[in-house]
Protein backbone atom coordinates (compact mmCIF):
# COMPACT_ATOMS: atom_id res chain seq x y z
CA UNK A 1 0.00 0.00 0.00
CA UNK A 2 1.30 3.22 -0.63
CA UNK A 3 1.57 5.98 1.98
CA UNK A 4 2.00 9.42 -0.03
CA UNK A 5 2.69 12.66 2.26
CA UNK A 6 0.46 15.54 0.64
CA UNK A 7 1.98 18.79 1.23
CA UNK A 8 -0.03 20.93 2.71
CA UNK A 9 -0.20 24.56 3.79
CA UNK A 10 2.70 25.75 6.11
CA UNK A 11 4.60 22.78 5.67
CA UNK A 12 1.78 20.23 7.93
CA UNK A 13 1.56 17.12 6.34
CA UNK A 14 -0.98 14.32 6.40
CA UNK A 15 -0.84 11.15 5.13
CA UNK A 16 -2.73 9.48 2.46
CA UNK A 17 -3.33 5.78 2.16
CA UNK A 18 -4.08 5.12 -1.58
CA UNK A 19 -5.33 1.49 -1.88
CA UNK A 20 -8.49 1.97 -3.80
CA UNK A 21 -9.71 5.02 -5.64
CA UNK A 22 -12.01 6.19 -3.49
CA UNK A 23 -9.06 7.79 -1.22
CA UNK A 24 -7.66 9.81 -3.84
CA UNK A 25 -10.91 11.64 -4.31
CA UNK A 26 -10.40 15.35 -4.63
CA UNK A 27 -6.31 14.88 -4.25
CA UNK A 28 -4.79 16.93 -6.90
CA UNK A 29 -1.17 16.56 -8.33
CA UNK A 30 0.98 18.76 -5.76
CA UNK A 31 3.81 18.28 -8.07
CA UNK A 32 1.79 21.30 -10.62
CA UNK A 33 2.16 24.08 -7.68
CA UNK A 34 5.47 23.25 -6.45
CA UNK A 35 8.86 23.88 -8.46
CA UNK A 36 9.42 24.02 -12.14
CA UNK A 37 6.96 22.18 -14.50
CA UNK A 38 9.46 22.06 -16.89
CA UNK A 39 11.69 20.18 -14.57
CA UNK A 40 8.82 17.74 -13.49
CA UNK A 41 8.55 17.40 -17.01
CA UNK A 42 12.28 15.90 -17.67
CA UNK A 43 11.88 13.51 -14.29
CA UNK A 44 8.68 12.21 -15.78
CA UNK A 45 9.99 11.67 -19.44
CA UNK A 46 12.59 9.94 -17.33
CA UNK A 47 10.47 7.64 -15.87
CA UNK A 48 8.44 7.24 -18.56
CA UNK A 49 11.55 5.91 -21.07
CA UNK A 50 13.08 4.06 -18.11
CA UNK A 51 9.44 2.03 -17.26
CA UNK A 52 7.04 2.56 -19.39
CA UNK A 53 8.43 2.78 -23.19
CA UNK A 54 8.18 -1.46 -23.43
CA UNK A 55 4.68 -1.57 -23.06
CA UNK A 56 2.94 1.89 -23.81
CA UNK A 57 5.23 2.69 -26.97
CA UNK A 58 7.49 5.90 -27.72
CA UNK A 59 4.32 7.32 -29.16
CA UNK A 60 2.19 6.40 -25.81
CA UNK A 61 -0.02 4.77 -28.05
CA UNK A 62 0.31 1.31 -26.02
CA UNK A 63 1.93 -0.29 -29.14
CA UNK A 64 5.19 -0.97 -27.05
CA UNK A 65 7.49 -4.20 -27.84
CA UNK A 66 5.67 -6.05 -25.00
CA UNK A 67 2.37 -4.43 -26.00
CA UNK A 68 1.27 -7.49 -28.28
CA UNK A 69 2.12 -10.18 -25.34
CA UNK A 70 -0.52 -8.96 -23.57
CA UNK A 71 -4.61 -8.66 -23.13
CA UNK A 72 -6.07 -6.11 -22.96
CA UNK A 73 -3.32 -4.38 -24.57
CA UNK A 74 -1.61 -1.60 -23.09
CA UNK A 75 -3.40 1.79 -23.17
CA UNK A 76 -3.13 4.09 -26.10
CA UNK A 77 -2.92 7.51 -23.93
CA UNK A 78 -3.48 9.82 -26.89
CA UNK A 79 -7.14 8.45 -27.62
CA UNK A 80 -9.52 10.66 -26.11
CA UNK A 81 -10.88 8.12 -24.50
CA UNK A 82 -8.26 7.09 -22.07
CA UNK A 83 -6.34 9.48 -19.47
CA UNK A 84 -8.77 12.90 -20.95
CA UNK A 85 -11.28 11.53 -18.95
CA UNK A 86 -9.58 10.79 -15.55
CA UNK A 87 -8.18 12.89 -13.08
CA UNK A 88 -4.61 13.04 -12.03
CA UNK A 89 -5.28 11.05 -8.77
CA UNK A 90 -7.56 8.29 -10.41
CA UNK A 91 -3.96 8.03 -12.53
CA UNK A 92 -1.69 8.36 -9.71
CA UNK A 93 -3.94 5.24 -8.13
CA UNK A 94 -3.94 3.03 -11.23
CA UNK A 95 -0.04 3.63 -11.74
CA UNK A 96 0.93 2.59 -8.21
CA UNK A 97 -1.51 -0.39 -7.81
CA UNK A 98 -1.20 -1.88 -11.25
CA UNK A 99 -3.65 -3.65 -12.92
CA UNK A 100 -4.38 -7.56 -11.82
CA UNK A 101 -6.38 -8.03 -8.93
CA UNK A 102 -8.37 -4.52 -8.45
CA UNK A 103 -11.20 -4.02 -6.63
CA UNK A 104 -14.36 -3.44 -8.75
CA UNK A 105 -13.44 0.17 -8.28
CA UNK A 106 -10.89 -0.37 -10.76
CA UNK A 107 -13.61 -1.51 -13.30
CA UNK A 108 -13.85 -1.43 -16.19
CA UNK A 109 -10.13 -0.86 -16.87
CA UNK A 110 -8.25 -4.26 -16.60
CA UNK A 111 -4.70 -4.68 -17.15
CA UNK A 112 -1.58 -6.45 -17.30
CA UNK A 113 0.07 -3.55 -15.82
CA UNK A 114 2.20 -3.85 -12.78
CA UNK A 115 1.88 -2.00 -9.33
CA UNK A 116 4.63 0.59 -9.48
CA UNK A 117 4.18 1.59 -5.68
CA UNK A 118 7.40 -0.34 -4.36
CA UNK A 119 9.50 0.73 -7.48
CA UNK A 120 8.57 4.29 -7.99
CA UNK A 121 8.21 6.89 -5.62
CA UNK A 122 5.29 9.58 -5.04
CA UNK A 123 7.07 12.00 -7.02
CA UNK A 124 8.27 9.92 -10.04
CA UNK A 125 4.73 8.92 -10.69
CA UNK A 126 3.34 12.28 -10.46
CA UNK A 127 6.14 13.17 -12.70
CA UNK A 128 5.32 10.25 -15.28
CA UNK A 129 1.50 12.09 -14.89
CA UNK A 130 2.90 15.53 -16.07
CA UNK A 131 4.69 14.09 -18.58
CA UNK A 132 1.76 12.10 -19.90
CA UNK A 133 -0.72 14.62 -20.01
CA UNK A 134 1.58 17.25 -21.42
CA UNK A 135 3.13 14.90 -24.65
CA UNK A 136 -0.83 13.80 -25.09
CA UNK A 137 -2.18 17.40 -25.29
CA UNK A 138 -4.83 16.31 -23.26
CA UNK A 139 -5.91 17.83 -20.06
CA UNK A 140 -6.51 16.21 -17.31
CA UNK A 141 -10.40 15.95 -15.90
CA UNK A 142 -10.93 18.58 -12.59
CA UNK A 143 -13.00 17.39 -9.38
CA UNK A 144 -15.33 20.30 -10.48
CA UNK A 145 -15.97 18.89 -13.61
CA UNK A 146 -16.87 15.92 -11.89
CA UNK A 147 -19.25 17.42 -9.52
CA UNK A 148 -21.16 19.28 -11.84
CA UNK A 149 -22.01 16.67 -14.41
CA UNK A 150 -22.93 14.89 -11.03
CA UNK A 151 -25.32 18.10 -10.07
CA UNK A 152 -26.30 17.91 -13.63
CA UNK A 153 -27.29 14.26 -13.85
CA UNK A 154 -29.68 14.74 -10.18
CA UNK A 155 -31.49 17.94 -11.42
CA UNK A 156 -32.56 15.59 -14.39
CA UNK A 157 -33.57 12.20 -12.60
Amino acid sequence: MLRYLQAELFGVYRVEELHHPGHVTGLENPLRSVGSLDEHYEEGKRVYYQNCIACHGDALRGLGHYAPGFNPTPLNFQDVGTIAQLTESFVFWRIAQGGPGLPNEGAPWNSAMPAWENFLTADEIWSVIIFLYEQTGHEPRRWEELEAAEGTEAEGS
